[in-house]
């Protein structure tokens, strides 16, 4: 242990040996899988290479089915180890947010012949360093055949990306998407729902792309999405013809759960999808605008109180 002196200040130099450092992550995994013994929650760890090598490898993963390993300082290195390793083939929920993984990785693992995570089931990549030369080459894989929910959002994803999924044939179980906060435009969603992968659809959030009512009025005209259940369109710049044209919706009508916060559209078109007669299975809509010039209208901003009846609610944020 080595102190080191700078300025006014002292701080520890030392590095943990790899003795220490199995120590720990043992420990680290000992004490999460107590909780659950499928379940192994290592977020926020600041973990790179050196811990993720010794964690593959442990003996004590081989029967955990959800791994969280978001905000952590995980790599292209790191992942390639992930990807690859023996202990976790069961493993059926990855969960990779927020970490420092390019499009070299994504590349590599996409392609890679070596991959043992052959049955993950959910995936989670959002705020990385990705764009669509990556993303492209993911969907595209053979690798990820049991992937029933893909978040991607908070990326650099654009219109290749989305064109990419709509016509994928190697995600046949792709049920949820999430594409928050990319770049999308309104070419990018006529692609994106015009293929079969839409068909199979049961929650999509297009939050934050911006893709207007030229975007929103593709969605609602679509027979493609007729399974969908989950819809966010929020902040998109949706004025009241697109909100007309989601309230009006013959193809949307199995919704159950609707987000149109932040976006453009006033009383007119906030009414259009509160009183609408066609979207009747909705147990939780958000509608945030007309408000303020609206009393009569407050509640639709609040789900709880569209369907008050209802006990399976739940609290869709926002």
């Amino acid at each position: 242990m080595g102190i080191i002196r700078g300025g006014d200040a002292e701080y520890d130099d030392s590095r943990p040996t790899l003795e220490e450092l199995t120590s720990r992550i043992e420990e680290a995994i000992t004490s999460s899988l107590e909780v659950n013994s499928t379940v192994l929650k290592l977020s926020g760890k600041y973990y790179s290479a050196d811990e993720i090598t010794l964690l593959a490898r442990s003996g004590q993963v081989r029967e955990v089915l959800v791994l969280d390993l978001e905000d952590n300082q995980i790599g292209n290195e790191a992942l390639k180890i992930l990807s690859e390793s023996s202990q976790l083939l069961k493993l059926e929920v990855l969960k990779l947010g927020v970490n420092f993984i390019t499009d070299e990785g994504i590349k590599e693992w996409a392609n890679s012949s070596n991959v043992t995570l052959k049955n993950i089931k959910s995936l989670s990549l959002s705020d990385n360093k990705l764009t669509d030369d990556s993303l492209v080459d993911f969907v595209k894989s053979s690798n990820f055949p049991q992937l029933e929910s893909l978040d991607i959002g908070w990326m650099e994803a654009g219109n290749k990306t989305a064109m990419a999924i709509g016509i994928s044939d190697t995600l046949p179980c792709l049920k949820k998407l999430d594409l928050e906060r990319s770049y999308v435009d309104a070419e990018g969603i006529r692609s994106l729902i015009g293929g079969k992968i839409a068909e199979n659809l049961e929650e999509l959030n297009l939050a934050a792309n911006k893709f207007g009512d030229e975007g929103v009025s593709i969605i609602a005209g679509t027979s493609n999405l007729r399974n969908l259940k989950v819809l966010n369109l929020s902040q998109n710049m949706i004025g009241d013809e697109g909100a007309k044209a989601i309230g009006t919706s013959t193809q949307l009508s199995g919704l159950t759960h609707l987000y149109m916060g932040r976006n453009a559209f006033g009383p007119e078109g906030a009414r259009a999808i509160h009183e609408t007669k066609i979207l009747t299975q909705l147990k939780t809509l958000v509608l945030q605008e007309g408000v303020e010039t609206t009393p009569d209208l407050v509640n639709y901003s609040r789900p709880e109180l569209l369907r008050p009846e209802d006990p399976e609610l739940s609290n869709p944020g926002t």
